[in-house]
């Protein structure tokens, strides 16, 4: 079996338009005949106050406009459309115009909300959490080129190429999904389910890691230089190549993971081929959000280290962001106190009340416990002392 290439490429003095070129010639190139509309979809999630804080979280409209380019050059006579659907709650065509991706259109393409042409309802061949969904015809008629953006994620550790694609969901209907995932491990699954659909479609992935995200992402991170371009057909070997430049395990992403054990792409290194750079020459550690409970052997610790949203106590506008994103309707704003309110017997944890919020007011912590952190120490005091006997006894 012939290995999938990841094309590992820097940005030398700012020029994207020779590092994407490389990058995407590394990695195998574009087919010399496309005769379907192209979608260039990179991540556009929101915006900030200033142009420095926005970089971070979504896809360099250079890196976009690259692409642009290298695709008019093959001169296919198909029409190019850059498309996103924002995070929930958000209007998408105000995002595009605020983060400049709405300068583009000069290269004579259409930049639009993903969902203008409409949507249509779709069912998994074998799902694995997500039974059908509705996605955006223009992702379901399209050619696919995937540029994610590199970055962390509260839920999902990172969010890479395979979690870019959640973004040819329209609108509220991601939400939903939020909803029927319920962990970190059922909404990738569901994202796994969402890629299953789109694969065949795809016929380049090239991530913007020119600056990237860590921590708190991926809206409220801290921005990490790195100056590269990433490539590749294969979103899962792209995901475990990058994954491994921010100094993680492959393996500890679920998305990367479950995609890899369902035979939609690769992520065992020794299996990819990478061209351009080295891992090594280019791996930053990254921090990431705090490790998941869920690899803890034992459900109890879920419950008792789960995380919930709060408000920090100031700086809310009452722009009711969150309470129309919230897919349980766990959260009410106060209008005259300008403040939200959490039905934690609702929430399901899946942060994208914190991802949305344009202040950056709800934070994420640890929920707080008496009695049940009481029987929580004792279970895992029970457990260390179940490990200490089983070694004993193997030994």
């Amino acid at each position: 079996m012939k290995k999938p290439k990841v094309a590992i490429v820097r940005i030398k003095n700012g020029d994207f338009l020779s590092a994407v070129k490389e990058a995407i010639e590394l990695a195998g190139g574009l087919p010399d005949k496309i005769e379907k509309d192209i979608l260039i979809k990179p991540n556009i999630l929101t915006f900030k106050k200033t142009e420095e804080e926005t970089i971070p979280i979504i896809t360099n409209p250079e890196v976009v406009r690259s692409i642009i380019k290298i695709v008019k050059e093959k001169d296919y006579k198909s029409k190019i459309y850059v498309a996103d659907s924002s995070g929930s709650g958000l209007d998408t065509s105000k995002v595009i115009e605020k983060t400049g991706f709405s300068k583009l259109e000069e290269e004579g393409v259409t930049v639009c909300q993903i969902s203008s042409n409409g949507s249509t309802e779709v069912e998994p061949k074998n799902p694995l959490k997500l039974k059908k969904t509705t996605f955006s015809n223009l992702s379901l008629n399209s050619v696919i080129i995937n540029v994610p953006k590199m970055k962390t994620h509260t839920l999902t550790r990172v969010t890479l190429a395979i979690k870019n694609l959640f973004g040819t969901i329209p609108g509220m209907e991601k939400s939903r999904i939020h909803a029927v995932g319920n962990t970190a491990k059922g909404f990738s699954k569901c994202l796994v389910d969402i890629y299953s659909i789109l694969k065949d479609k795809i016929v380049m992935n090239v991530m913007d890691a020119s600056i990237a995200m860590e921590g708190h992402g991926p809206s409220h991170g801290s921005p990490v230089k790195m100056d590269l371009i990433l490539a590749s057909k294969d979103a899962v070997a792209l995901d475990a190549v990058a994954t491994s430049i921010m100094d993680e395990k492959p393996s500890r992403v679920f998305t990367t993971r479950i995609a890899s054990e369902n035979s939609y792409g690769v992520s065992n290194l020794d299996d990819i081929e990478i061209v351009g750079e080295k891992i090594d020459d280019v791996k930053h550690k990254f921090k990431m959000p705090e490790k998941f409970i869920s690899f803890l052997p034992i459900g109890i610790f879920f419950e008792l280290n789960k995380k919930q949203p709060e408000y920090k106590g100031s700086g809310c506008i009452a722009c009711l962001r969150c309470q129309k994103i919230c897919p349980v309707q766990a959260i009410v704003v106060d209008k005259k106190e300008k403040r939200p309110y959490f039905d934690y017997t609702k929430c399901i944890s899946c942060f994208s009340c914190n991802e949305i919020c344009p202040e950056g007011v709800i934070t994420i912590t640890r929920r707080k416990y008496k009695k049940q952190l009481l029987f929580g120490g004792f279970i895992g005091l029970a457990f260390i002392a179940l490990i200490l006997v089983v070694s004993i006894l193997l030994a």
